[in-house]
């Protein structure tokens, strides 16, 4: 086993534990040679951090639809859809926004960046939420989303929450919140699977 700690970031970790067997392979094999992040090829980037700004700020819903007209004409009617889907989530819902801070989530040899882009109360609730724009044609539940809730519910935080505050994944362009419960020690052992599992192909391809 590689000393080196490997660093991937909870989307990369959703992707993977979402896969088949033959799939993980796969997956490992793209995060681990793909080609340094570069901001300019990152498709749902403004879409990501312009919702994050709605909230913080309060802004109008004009604002998002603002965001959505003003990306490559290539992109606007998969943006427009992911808008439209948000504000349909959040209408009649009391929304208030807090800081998430930042976060990161350790096992043995495998970090991951799990820092949430939202923290939202809805409804008097309390979520850290992490925002995910590839649910639109793979079905998405609690289940499939149970190690990555788990590894945000176990990372470690710049700010303390309470105790009783959600981890969530948004599905953006369904506008699905999806939270758990408390985590188990089924939970926790399977989190450490997943990440052992991830370590293993790593090391071998």
């Amino acid at each position: 086993m590689s000393s080196k700690k490997v660093s991937i970031g909870l989307t990369q970790f959703t992707d993977f534990t979402f896969k088949g067997v033959t799939g993980k392979t796969s997956m490992v094999r793209q995060i681990k040679y793909q080609d340094e992040y570069n901001p300019a090829f990152d498709y749902w980037k403004p879409l990501r951090d312009g919702i994050r700004k709605f909230h913080e700020n309060e802004f109008s819903n004009d604002y998002l639809l603002s965001v959505a007209n003003k990306v490559a004409q290539a992109k606007q009617k998969n943006y427009l859809e992911a808008v439209k889907a948000h504000l349909k989530f959040i209408k009649n819902k009391k929304i208030e926004w807090f800081d998430p801070g930042k976060s990161n989530w350790y096992s043995e040899y495998l970090s991951v960046r799990s820092s949430p882009e939202l923290g939202l109360k809805i409804d008097g609730v309390s979520h850290l939420i992490k925002l995910y724009f590839k649910g639109k044609d793979e079905r998405i539940d609690k289940n499939k989303c149970r190690s990555s809730l788990t590894l945000l519910k176990q990372s470690d935080f710049t700010i303390e929450h309470s105790t009783d505050i959600k981890p969530a994944i948004l599905n953006v362009q369904k506008g699905r919140l999806i939270s758990d419960e408390p985590s188990t020690e089924d939970h926790l052992i399977a989190l450490e699977s997943e990440a052992a599992q991830f370590m293993i192909i790593w090391n071998k391809i």
